[in-house]
């Protein structure tokens, strides 16, 4: 027996919008879903890259010198930001579902930080903090949610 407002038992609310989305989307609109990852995608690999040339430059630290404290909290406030943004983006030009569409984008960045994290520890040469790309495994994903959430709920 359910409350009145609540899900029945076993249903799962998230996951039957995003099939009863899929179901009513045509070609156009699937076409559009997909262009609003790769822009998600496209803001976040652009802006992560820029952003970190900006910093390395504006910080003065030279390539295989230890970042200090400074550059490494502005970085990542600034890496949250523009996670924010590409998640924002994703969502503003998804054809509906704009949470959706920020999962999918955040889920392809968990799947690449992964990536990069095994990288980083089969070369053995951590760029800065050991801790610091597990703080961007985490941070990466959550700041292209909320930047999904945001979008969603002007919506």
């Amino acid at each position: 027996m359910t409350d009145s407002g609540s899900s029945p038992q076993g249903s799962r609310p998230d996951l039957d919008e995003a099939v009863e989305t899929w179901s009513r989307m045509n070609d156009a609109s699937i076409l559009r879903s997909v262009a609003a990852v790769i822009l998600g995608f496209v803001v976040l690999t652009l802006g992560s890259v820029l952003a970190g040339r900006l910093m390395l430059s504006l910080f003065g630290v030279e390539p295989g010198a230890a970042p200090g404290a400074a550059f490494i909290f502005t970085s990542l406030g600034v890496r949250l930001a523009v996670t924010i943004l590409a998640g924002f983006l994703a969502a503003l030009t998804a054809p509906r579902a704009p949470r959706l569409h920020a999962g999918v984008l955040a889920a392809i960045l968990v799947f690449f930080s992964l990536a990069s994290l095994a990288g980083l520890s089969a070369s053995g040469d951590p760029y800065g903090p050991a801790w610091y790309p597990i703080v961007m495994l985490v941070i990466g994903p959550v700041g292209v949610l909320i930047g999904g959430s945001l979008r969603a709920g002007r919506r």
